[in-house]
Formats: C-alpha cells, sequence, structure tokens
C-alpha cells in the first residue's frame, strides 16, 4: 500500500511540472485574425474577377462542359447568358438547324425574407445568392452586443 502511494506522488510531481500555462489570447490577435480574415475575404472576390475576366475572354467553344457549369453557377447572371449565347453561335455556324438559345431558368422573385442569426463578435463575409446565380456579399465587423441590418438587392 506504501509502494502504491509512493508511486501515485511521483505521477502527480510528473504531471505538475509538465503543466502547461497557455497564454490568453490578446486583444491585438482577435484584431490581426480580423485583419486576416479580411484579407482572405478581398482575395476571394479579386479570384472571382479573374475568373470571370478568363472566361470572358476564352472562346466559347473550347469550353468543356464543367466549365459552362461553373460559369452559370458561380457566377452573374450576364457572364452566364454571354457564354450559352457564344456557344449557341458556334454551334448555329456549325450546324444548318439552329435552336433556341439556353439560358438560365428565369424564376418569379419572392418576397423579402427576414433572417436573424446570432454571431461570435468578429469579421464576417454574408453572401446571397439568388436562383438565377446573382451574387452579393458584404464584410462586416461585428462586436459584442451589436446587431447589423444587412440588404441585398437581388
Amino acid at each position: 500500500m506504501l509502494r502504491t502511494a509512493g508511486l501515485a506522488r511521483e505521477v502527480l510531481d510528473r504531471a505538475r511540472r509538465r503543466r502547461v500555462n497557455w497564454p490568453q489570447p490578446r486583444e491585438e490577435d482577435s484584431e490581426s485574425l480580423s485583419a486576416a480574415f479580411a484579407s482572405v475575404v478581398e482575395f476571394m472576390n479579386q479570384t472571382t474577377k479573374e475568373c470571370e475576366k478568363y472566361y470572358s475572354s476564352v472562346p466559347a467553344c473550347r469550353c468543356r462542359e464543367n466549365e459552362i457549369k461553373h460559369v452559370c453557377r458561380y457566377h452573374n447572371r450576364q457572364a452566364a447568358e454571354n457564354l450559352l449565347k457564344a456557344l449557341e453561335k458556334e454551334k448555329n455556324k456549325t450546324s444548318p438547324v439552329s435552336s433556341p438559345a439556353a439560358t438560365p431558368q428565369q424564376h418569379g422573385r419572392e418576397a423579402s425574407k427576414d433572417i436573424y442569426i446570432e454571431v461570435a463578435p468578429g469579421t464576417y463575409s454574408v453572401t446571397a445568392t439568388s436562383e438565377d446565380m446573382v451574387k452579393q456579399t458584404h464584410v462586416v465587423d461585428i462586436t459584442a452586443g451589436q446587431s447589423i441590418d444587412l440588404t441585398f438587392s437581388l
């Protein structure tokens, strides 16, 4: 019994020596994290613009099916319509029978919706996409107890 108690004390002493005192997060750390998040959002927006530029310069006939789906899904409606019209023109040049141009499906607009979301303080990127793939993004910096109203015009 005495030996077991001695071994238990040794284990506890070793654990105390190994204890790690983790530093408390500093306010400037959260500010730099918010700045980093904001720069990532900015980079993503720039990447989207570059992608749109690329697909507007590539001949539609060279686009594969997955690239066409990408443009229709992730880029604005105008870019998708331009690509589909260019594809239709290419198809009309090679085939004697023409068919109507495929365009993204139109849906009736629904009434506006209010959504309430509770989040921890920080910087957030909020993106809304309509059914016809029109996107709008707001970047917001929320402080404790703050309430922000965002309006998306899609």
